[in-house]
């Protein structure tokens, strides 16, 4: 009767690291989510920006350096999603980076379209 009792527990066990499992990547999975939306739409906007200015206008500049600076983080941002605890933590940092690199450059997520 014990030994069927540590078989029960030990199928819970691991049926609950398991659970536990899942729910870690789908966190990542969600933070990635996150970042590579966010950073779509931004790199849309920017590129817009440059195409509409064109090259060598001083906007052009502005939104090709951010583009550049937020792109060359990106892949920093994304190896620390895996390693953060609470991977959605690593994307908020990213966010308030990219806000800070984005308002450096002279914008914000509320300019007119």
């Amino acid at each position: 009767m014990a030994e069927e009792w540590q078989q029960r527990i030990e199928a819970l066990e691991n049926q609950v690291k398991e659970l536990e499992s899942a729910l870690r990547q789908t966190a990542i999975d969600a933070a990635f989510v996150y970042i590579r939306s966010n950073w779509s739409l931004i790199r849309w906007r920017l590129v817009r920006e440059q195409d509409q200015s064109g090259e060598g206008s001083e906007i052009y500049n502005r939104a090709n350096n951010a583009e550049t600076v937020i792109n060359h983080h990106l892949a920093r941002n994304l190896r620390e999603v895996r390693l953060e605890p609470q991977p959605m933590d690593a994307a908020y940092r990213w966010c308030i980076e990219t806000t800070a690199t984005l308002q450096q450059n002279g914008y914000t997520f509320f300019d007119s379209a």
